[in-house]
C-alpha cells in the first residue's frame, strides 16, 4: 500500500473532515451519496476537487475506487471511523454473535462473488450493516482497485476477516520420550 500512501491517506483525511459532526459538509456528502447510483462523471462534475490527488491510469481504476469509497463513506455519514487493519470483511462480521454471523453469511458470500460492475450496488447495501463499526478506508480503496485480480486475494482477505481466520497453533508442544536402555 506504500505506493498509494501519497494520495490515499490525504483523501481519507478529507473524508473525515467532510463528515465532522461539529460542521459536516452536507452538500458535498449528498453529492457523494448520489454518485453511488450513477457514473463517476456525476461525482467529478460536482466535487471533482476532492479527487485531484488521485493518479491517472489507463482504466481509471484508482479514480473509480476512490469515488466508490467516498460515496460509501458519505452513505454512512462518517459513522464508520477510520481504523487501520480493519478490512471490510472483518467489519462486516465484527460484534456479531455466532447466530447473527450465520444469518449474515449468505449475504457476505454473495458480496465476495460479486463482479466489479455490480460491486457499488452490493457494497451500498452492505455498508449499512456495518454502520457504526470501524473500517480501514485506506485499505478499502486499495482493495477496490484490486477487486478483479485473478488471484482474488482481496476476497480471500475479506473472508479471513469475516470468519476470523487464525493460523493453526499447537496448544501443547509435542512430548519427546527418551528410552533408557
Amino acid at each position: 500500500m506504500s505506493d498509494h500512501a501519497q494520495w490515499i491517506g490525504p483523501l481519507v483525511t478529507q473524508f473525515t473532515k467532510l463528515a465532522n459532526p461539529e460542521n459536516p459538509d452536507r452538500e458535498v456528502l449528498a453529492h457523494l451519496r448520489r454518485g453511488l447510483c450513477g457514473p463517476a462523471a456525476y461525482t467529478l462534475s460536482r466535487v471533482g476537487w476532492l479527487f485531484r490527488g488521485v493518479p491517472q491510469d489507463r482504466v481509471d481504476r484508482a479514480l473509480d475506487s476512490a469515488i466508490l469509497a467516498a460515496g460509501l463513506f458519505a452513505w454512512v455519514k462518517g459513522n464508520c471511523r477510520q481504523c487501520d487493519n480493519i478490512n471490510f470483511g472483518r467489519a462486516f462480521g465484527m460484534g456479531l454473535s455466532e447466530d447473527d454471523k450465520k444469518q449474515r453469511e449468505k449475504r457476505f458470500s454473495a458480496l465476495l462473488d460479486t463482479d466489479s460492475a455490480e460491486l457499488p450496488f452490493v457494497l451500498r447495501q452492505a455498508i449499512t450493516l456495518i454502520d457504526g463499526q470501524s473500517l480501514d478506508w485506506k485499505t478499502l480503496i486499495v482493495h477496490l482497485m484490486n477487486w478483479d485480480h485473478p488471484d482474488r486475494w482481496v476476497q480471500k482477505e475479506w473472508a479471513r476477516g469475516f470468519w476470523g481466520y487464525q493460523a493453526a497453533v499447537d496448544d501443547e508442544p509435542a512430548e519427546t520420550t527418551t528410552s533408557n536402555g
